[in-house]
């Protein structure tokens, strides 16, 4: 039965990243199909293989630090539940909720983060380990690292604010600098020019990369953890750090690969939905070359800060803030009805995962035990 739940929670970390790949697709190539500088076929193609070398390079910081909001019992060696099947049931739980989120909103267009489905995931299994499994847990809330979950959630508080702001300043100051028309006209049928066309290849290749190199590893991090479940005697986490110690753990290559090309595959599915949220129904005026152009370059110059600091952020997040700080420094406006949409799916999107993670996980511990 065990090996059943491992062969399956491998599937589901697989399976996670390639949703994550094709829900987040519209962050990197959203312009660059919008604005016809590339066919939709080039660009998400051209996207995953940037996503597969952002994983392959990535530091396996964002990783640990994912892994560290996890109850102790499924991050250390020799623990009792996560020897058992029922740390992998936990785990299970977590994905799976995290999967069928993102799923449904992916189906309804709606460019949210799998990052705080993940994290929200994360929170449900804790508390249902520290009130079905830890039993020197005193509180419901033990099974959490409060002190690093709140690290987490400040950084993804601030990077949207961040996008926000940054796109706006940089829209300003190159509507100042740069006197080119072209650049602040929305998309016609044609092709732009070709200075044009290799702006926004540039951004959209950083936001490929920057994504793969920070969603990617959230993928790697939960591989690992199941390896840890499985197999403690061959893989181990270090869960206290020395400060000149980036990581807590090594990640073997064939997992940064596995998790690679599920992204890289993912991102090649699915672009459509959310490709017309972000480009039409996010500001009153459509997207135009400028805007979609200083929101990508926002967005990777933020994520690579995030990943220097080792903490996870939100591509999706980032990336509909910077166009909506583009839209308002431009004077375009925003389409509330899309805002509010959009803020109630970021806002929703934690506590919903947190109690579909805990209820599926109560559910299957209970079968478990019968």
């Amino acid at each position: 039965m065990e090996y059943l739940f491992f062969g399956l929670a491998i599937a589901l970390v697989i399976g996670f990243e390639f949703v994550n790949g094709f829900h987040d697709t519209a962050n990197a190539v959203a312009t660059v199909i919008y604005t016809n500088t590339l066919k939709p076929v080039y660009a998400v193609v051209w996207s995953g293989i940037w996503n597969l070398i952002g994983v392959l390079t990535s530091s396996g910081t964002v990783a640990f630090a994912i892994i560290s909001l996890l109850p102790m019992e499924l991050t250390v060696n020799g623990s009792s539940n996560a020897s058992s099947g029922k740390g992998l049931l936990m785990v299970l739980a977590l994905l799976s909720s995290a999967i069928i989120w993102n799923l449904g909103t992916w189906y309804l267009g709606l460019p949210v983060s799998s990052t705080h489905s993940s994290i929200g995931a994360i929170t449900g299994i804790g508390i249902a380990n520290s009130l079905f499994l830890n039993t020197s847990s005193q509180n419901w809330w033990d099974g959490v690292n409060w002190s690093k979950m709140q690290e987490v959630l400040l950084s993804l508080l601030i990077s949207p604010l961040a996008g926000f702001l940054g796109a706006a300043i940089l829209f300003l100051l190159a509507k100042a600098l740069i006197k080119q028309e072209e650049l602040y006209t929305a998309p016609e049928e044609k092709v732009p020019s070709l200075w044009v066309r290799a702006v926004l290849i540039l951004t959209c290749t950083g936001v490929s990369f920057a994504h793969g190199s920070n969603d990617g590893q959230k993928g790697m991090g939960l591989m690992m953890l199941v390896l840890v479940a499985v197999l403690p005697n061959l893989f181990s986490l270090n869960m206290i750090v020395s400060p000149d110690v980036t990581s807590g753990m090594v990640i073997p290559y064939w997992v940064k690969i596995t998790i690679g090309l599920a992204l890289g595959l993912g991102t090649m599915f699915g672009w459509k939905r959310v490709v017309e949220t972000v480009g039409e129904k996010i500001g009153n005026e459509h997207l135009n070359y400028a805007q979609g152009a200083v929101a990508e370059l926002v967005t990777m110059t933020t994520i690579a800060a995030a990943d220097y600091f080792g903490l996870p952020v939100s591509t999706t997040h980032i990336l509909s803030s910077g166009i909506a700080g583009s839209m308002v420094a431009n004077g375009s406006g925003l389409q509330m009805n899309t805002l509010r949409n959009l803020l109630l799916a970021w806002v929703l999107t934690l506590p919903i995962c947190t109690l579909l993670s805990f209820a599926i996980c109560a559910i299957a511990l209970f079968f478990y035990a019968r």
